[in-house]
């Protein structure tokens, strides 16, 4: 399944819930909404009890039809955040519960165990495998090779709730809502380098450059050999002060025990069933790809969706220098002899692209066109220009394969193959996207 949910404000104030109202016939403030139990930290106002029905009815029509979207509107200051993230939640947990009954039921014991239960294992259940599919991801301790494993047992859990806004500051609000709530899950905040970095050694002006290249050298950087003791930490386990932490908490977490707290976010992210992320996770997908964020049958939740059309404008749009594409082809032009099947077609797109340009600049200098500041083209006209460059509609989902694996390549720690550089991964990422 997967779900889609925008959410944006009205134009009318409401008043602020009491968050001190604790019911003292329901003292867990349960409320049943479309057959679901939600735990709600206060007495919910009509306006949210509508909003939690219409979020739990898009994720019931997900589960049934396979795919579902909804736009919901919510005036400022109803406590909509608080209201997604229950809603979600329960529904999620819900699911879960279901999930792990509909797997108990399948189990049926030997027929001859009831007549003879001391001969037949006294009536237990033989397993042909450990029924880890019952277990939350989050008490396994898998190693990192085991990632894509462990993923595949939580999506067959429950689907994960990606939770995207804007900025890291719309993030951290939403985490402090999450706080007031009595769910708790396996959770993780996807963030670039320069907002997780603490590694003292390393300038935060080209931090992802200065990253890669201190871990591809041989001493290698000692705080990512001890990402292990961030995602670890007992803080940040279940029942810990920061099992519910926003950056900065796994920053100084990262800080006291000298551990990269950038790796250690992505691996929690491997075993998480609640992830905030901004915008750019879910929409760039080549950075949806290289960060392997798997969007397929997850609760999408876009905050703040009113920003998505100026997000998505941005996000297809891209500012590119001449210097750095000769200097992105010419390391594909020496990665292409390593191998071939990935970076061929990005050194000859780029090459075309490079070849196009000059092209183009000599026109414009031969037509007093260069005078102007800019140039407009219609979507036809920017496409046949694209084909001039021979970079067609048919051949880009083969580039985009190409950047994809060779962006995930330049971000493996692990690997000791020739790889871009950073600012070239920059620079390609913005010719694969836009």
């Amino acid at each position: 399944m997967s779900a889609t949910l925008g959410t944006g404000n009205g134009a009318k104030p409401s008043k602020t819930p009491n968050p001190y109202f604790i019911s003292p016939k329901n003292p867990k403030n349960v409320h049943h909404i479309a057959g679901i139990p939600v735990e709600f930290p206060y007495k919910p106002y009509g306006t949210q009890l509508s909003f939690m029905y219409r979020v739990i009815s898009t994720l019931d029509r997900a589960q049934k039809d396979g795919h579902c979207h909804a736009l919901i509107e919510s005036p400022t200051g109803t406590g909509k955040s608080l209201s997604l993230l229950c809603s979600t939640l329960a529904w999620q947990k819900n699911y879960k519960i279901n999930n792990i009954k509909g797997i108990l039921s399948q189990s049926i014991p030997d027929p001859e165990a009831v007549t003879d239960p001391l001969g037949h294992g006294g009536g237990f259940i033989p397993e042909t495998q450990p029924s880890t599919s019952s277990i939350p991801s989050s008490s396994i301790s898998e190693p990192p090779q085991n990632a894509a494993n462990s993923k595949n047992k939580k999506k067959m859990l429950a689907p994960t709730i990606y939770y995207a806004s804007r900025t890291h500051s719309q993030i951290s609000q939403v985490i402090r809502e999450y706080r007031k709530t009595s769910y708790r899950v396996p959770m993780a905040i996807l963030a670039s380098r320069k907002h997780y970095c603490t590694n003292p050694h390393v300038s935060k002006e080209n931090i992802d450059e200065e990253c890669k290249l201190l871990l591809s050298q041989e001493e290698g950087c000692s705080e990512f050999k001890n990402m292990h003791k961030v995602k670890c930490h007992p803080s940040v386990q279940k029942g810990g002060c920061h099992e519910a932490h926003d950056i900065e908490d796994i920053v100084k977490i990262g800080q006291v025990v000298k551990g990269c707290a950038y790796y250690a976010a992505r691996s929690m992210a491997d075993d998480a069933q609640l992830i905030f992320c901004p915008y750019s996770y879910i929409i760039n997908l080549v950075i949806r790809g290289a960060m392997d964020v798997d969007i397929k049958g997850a609760i999408i939740v876009l905050d703040e969706a009113h920003n998505l059309e100026d997000i998505a404008r941005e996000g297809g749009s891209v500012d590119l220098e001449e210097d750095a594409l000769h200097k992105l082809q010419m390391e594909l032009h020496q990665l292409k002899m390593i191998k071939a099947d990935v970076y061929q077609p990005l050194s000859e797109m780029i090459m075309n692209l490079i070849s196009w340009i000059e092209q183009t600049k000599s026109k414009l200098e031969a037509t007093n066109e260069s005078k102007h500041y800019f140039s407009s083209w219609t979507g036809d006209k920017a496409v046949r220009q694209l084909q001039e460059a021979n970079i067609s509609q048919q051949f880009f989902p083969v580039l985009l394969e190409c950047a994809t694996k060779a962006i995930r390549a330049a971000s493996d720690t692990e690997s000791d193959v020739l790889h871009l550089s950073g600012m070239s991964v920059i620079t390609l990422e913005g010719c694969s996207l836009h």
